[in-house]
């Protein structure tokens, strides 16, 4: 029975996903969350048996208790979350909540595969994030003088940066990270948030040219900063985030075409000083003449992607150690050998769904400062998962960012949680506007009466 069950089990896990991603797009014909209640609740079934299926290989295959434990936590908490957020705030969307559970799901069982103990960390910082989670609706209904901090976000995300610049530590080399009291963090990942809410400020009453000039001052010196500390991955996040974010507030597509000039002027400019940046490109272009060296990750990856194929190979019966650095760049390359290019396809959708529902949310508001914020966030995941699926297929050269929610990194997970509910928070600013015109409604019917 047990070897039937390691057998078969990869094809019911990308069924489960399947299923729980086709519920997804389906709830968002329905903008309201009462409205997706019942799809939710499937979703919360598929994610279940989804975690459930895979679980139960890893402690056939291990005969470990402590894998067992390690499930059970990871249960919990992504079937109580969404539980909680629905408990105190009415407005929430529980299938964002859900799509953001899945996709914690799928990195916690890849990296469960790869090492139990980078998984029981990243675990600990999902856990405390959630708790974190669960007041930022809170401030962002009742604290509404957050749209009016723009420059003050600037200036905390300037000398955040710069304070890793002058005292960061080199990792790969680039200067990224930041240790006090014995832990290690990445500022750029929170300063993005920060970076957003400037974006969104500044341009809240509109994208006129003196704005976008004034928000261009501010994206400029955070984009400078990142590429003295070598942060190219970043610098370009923060870059396309400025000019997507300019282009859909003005309507005016121009801005798009000069970014993309500017943009790929500074990739030439890149090229040229930084070292690291031509070994890449190198390992783009050609990685099969310099697979001893420079190609070797890419190969790899290449290689592990070959012999997944539809359904995988089966958790544990793939090679993902033979890639350098896999549980955080090339994280999406050990999905697809274990669990197959269906479960990849699975996971990019569940993403879409994630930016569709932003997007959306978006179009329905009217405040400006939030309707940025969407806005901001939408592409800022997006373009990181691009760039990290990109990276790590060979469809652009890599840039070393992690992919959110999946890879692993307390700084990414924690940020990306964190940037999740501020929106949620919005979410939920919309509903108290909905009931509220509601009873204005009903209160003009009882006066017409």
């Amino acid at each position: 029975m047990a070897y039937f069950i390691v057998i078969y089990s990869k094809y019911f896990i990308v069924l489960f996903l399947l299923l729980f991603v086709l519920c997804g797009f389906y709830s968002l014909r329905y903008e309201r969350a009462a409205e997706q209640t019942q799809t939710a609740n499937l979703q919360t079934v598929f994610l279940f048996l989804t975690q459930f299926s895979a679980y139960l290989t890893i402690v056939i295959r291990t005969q470990k208790t402590e894998y067992l434990i390690f499930y059970a936590f990871l249960q919990i908490l992504t079937l109580t979350v969404p539980i909680f957020f629905s408990l105190l705030y009415k407005g929430t969307n529980r299938v964002l909540l859900n799509h953001m559970c899945m996709l914690l799901s799928a990195g916690m069982i890849i990296l469960t595969r790869l090492d139990l103990s980078k998984a029981k960390r990243q675990l600990f910082f999902c856990t405390v994030s959630f708790v974190l989670a669960l007041v930022v609706p809170e401030i962002v209904g009742s604290v509404r003088y957050l749209k009016n901090l723009g420059w003050l976000y600037c200036f905390i995300g300037i000398g955040a940066i710069l304070a890793v610049l002058v005292l960061g530590q080199v990792t790969n080399g680039s200067k990224i990270t930041f240790t006090v009291g014995g832990l290690t963090f990445q500022p750029s990942e929170f300063v993005k948030i920060l970076y957003v809410f400037f974006l969104a400020s500044v341009l809240a009453k509109g994208a006129d040219l003196k704005r976008v000039v004034l928000a261009g001052i501010g994206a400029a010196v955070h984009v400078l900063i990142l590429v003295m500390s070598k942060d190219l991955g970043s610098a370009l996040i923060y870059f396309v985030v400025y000019v997507l974010m300019i282009t859909i507030a003005s309507h005016h597509l121009w801005y798009l075409a000069a970014g993309g000039i500017v943009g790929g002027g500074a990739s030439v400019v890149a090229y040229k000083l930084f070292s690291h940046v031509q070994v890449r490109v190198q390992a783009w272009k050609d990685p099969w003449s310099v697979i001893d060296n420079q190609g070797y990750q890419i190969t790899q990856s290449l290689f592990a992607m070959s012999r997944g194929g539809l359904f995988g190979l089966g958790i544990g019966k793939g090679t993902p150690d033979d890639i350098p650095f896999v549980e955080t760049d090339f994280v999406f390359a050990a999905l697809i050998e274990e669990l197959g290019l269906l479960f990849g396809i699975g996971i990019i959708l569940a993403e879409i769904v994630l930016f569709l529902s932003l997007m959306r949310l978006a179009a329905g508001l009217k405040d400006g400062f939030y309707k940025n914020i969407c806005v901001g966030f939408a592409v800022l995941y997006l373009f990181q998962t691009f760039l990290t699926i990109g990276g790590g297929t060979k469809f652009i050269p890599l840039t070393g960012v992690t992919l959110p929610f999946i890879s692993y990194g307390g700084s990414s997970i924690i940020s990306t949680i964190l940037m999740f509910a501020v929106i949620l928070g919005i979410f939920e600013l919309r509903y108290e506007e909905e009931i509220k015109i509601e009873k204005q409604r009903r209160k003009r019917a009882k006066q017409a009466d």
